[in-house]
């Protein structure tokens, strides 16, 4: 069998995102990968080469990817191409130039997302994967555990599909809320269109109905260009709304209207727009008590929770501690290359008794720390970077209170740890956090580490 021919341009220096692709992509006999990075030659001299499917990493500059995008389109060339686009860059004007493409990727990358993709433009599987497979490939089979209240919602996710009402992800911080969302996208007839996960909390107050609807040219000062919205990049698609507790009460009305019937204007404009977007939200508060308090809106609350999930924490879970921290050992010691190590019996215990406040995510990242800085074959106690259970909070301090002592210290330690193994680089310690480079600066001046 002929192996397919890729060729990855990565025009981002720095972010490594075409050195994940071409791992992930290598990891897979059909391909033959070939990674090219900056400086990137003209695209004729690419195509002339004749692969069978062309990645391209977006720069970060708006004008050097428009550019980009423009010298591909001038050649005539039916190779197809792929483009990976920063989540940062969504909703910048792009939209226009993207129509003509044959699909998209929106950075963080997930692996099973990246390898259906391919497949599916590649022709190494059916243009049209039965949902089944969709769901196993790129959701449900990312949703680890056999806790059998988690089993009973990882059940319910195809059926929630089917009906593509708005659905409202609930629980605490690090549960997986976004891997649930993603799922759901999968296991439905959006499958094949884009997943745009937006963070509410990111978007500026007087920004959000620009930023989701997008502007005519002229709307404002400034407004040179037209530019499209996050809705309209997700068109036939899915927008996963995480921290929807965070929109302002102005930003509530906007998004309430257009829950209504789906119609908008962008900002500018007398032209009603009609969209076709599946709306997942989630939030890791009790909405009944914003809506309570008067700082969420109650109509809004119950157009988002048409169908609710409710995600368990993993103190509810502690029968899938063991299950997680085999799945995410041996995914990132797979990607080390070091020589094989192993959890011994106690490690495993200490992992067991921890209360673990940061939930799913929080014992990901002490894998991967685990991973990075114990060089014996065999990982003891001594070297899991967590106290016992009890250990994170004083008796006498709140839940609450503790809780967030916890994730506190747990996130300075993380961030500090990472900056010296990078030696002080935000973006490689973000890239390795699996964070955009923005969130986590925000951490390294929450707590004024030294990057040094």
């Amino acid at each position: 069998m002929s192996l397919a021919a890729i060729v990855i341009l990565d025009g981002e220096r720095g972010q490594h995102v075409g050195v994940q692709l071409e791992a992930t992509l290598q990891r897979e006999s059909r391909y033959r990968v070939k990674l090219i990075e900056l400086p990137i030659p003209r695209p004729k001299e690419i195509l002339e080469q004749a692969p069978q499917l062309v990645i391209a990493v977006l720069p970060s500059s708006d004008e050097k990817a428009k550019g980009l995008l423009a010298e591909f389109r001038v050649v005539e060339s039916d190779i197809p191409l792929l483009l990976v686009i920063r989540s940062e860059a969504l909703g910048q004007g792009l939209n226009d130039q993207l129509n003509w493409t044959k699909d998209v990727l929106i950075t963080p990358l997930r692996e099973p997302e990246v390898c259906f993709r391919v497949r599916r433009i590649t022709g190494g599987e059916q243009p049209e994967m039965p949902g089944e497979r969709i769901a196993e490939v790129c959701g449900l089979a990312q949703l680890v555990g056999a806790d059998p209240a988690f089993v009973a919602l990882k059940r319910r996710i195809p059926l929630a599909a089917q009906f593509e009402s708005t659905v409202l992800l609930t629980g605490e911080t690090g549960t997986g809320k976004e891997r649930f969302a993603r799922a759901l996208h999968y296991c439905s007839r959006r499958a094949a269109k884009p997943f745009l996960p937006v963070n509410c909390g990111a978007i500026p107050v007087d920004l959000f109905e620009n930023e989701l609807y997008g502007h005519q040219k002229g709307a404002f000062t400034g407004a040179f260009v037209a530019q499209s919205g996050l809705i309209l990049e997700a068109e036939s698609g899915t927008i996963f709304l995480d921290e929807i507790e965070t929109l302002s009460l102005t930003s509530q009305v906007k998004l309430l209207r257009f829950l209504q019937d789906q119609t908008y204007f962008a900002v500018g404009s007398a032209k009603l727009k009609q969209a076709n977007v599946w709306v997942i939200a989630s939030t890791n508060v009790d909405l009944a008590d914003k809506v309570h308090d008067g700082t969420f809106r109650e109509d809004l609350y119950y157009r988002l929770a048409v169908i609710s999930l409710n995600l368990p924490s993993l103190r509810q879970r502690v029968s899938d501690i063991p299950l997680l921290a085999r799945h995410f050992w041996n995914l990132y010691q797979a990607k080390t290359g070091r020589p094989r190590q192993d959890l011994s019996n106690e490690a495993m215990d200490v992992l067991c008794q921890h209360a673990w406040p940061g939930n799913v995510r929080e014992l990901e990242n002490v894998i991967q720390q685990i991973l990075a800085f114990t060089e014996s074959q065999t990982v003891r106690p001594e070297d899991i970077p967590i106290g016992r259970l009890g250990d994170s909070f004083k008796p006498k301090e709140s839940f609450k209170k503790g809780k967030a002592l916890a994730v506190e210290r747990f996130e300075r330690d993380y961030v500090t740890a990472l900056l010296r193994t990078h030696q002080g680089s935000v973006t490689d310690a973000a890239l390795a956090a699996s964070k955009d480079r923005r969130s986590f600066g925000r951490l390294v001046k929450k707590y004024r580490i030294d990057k040094l």
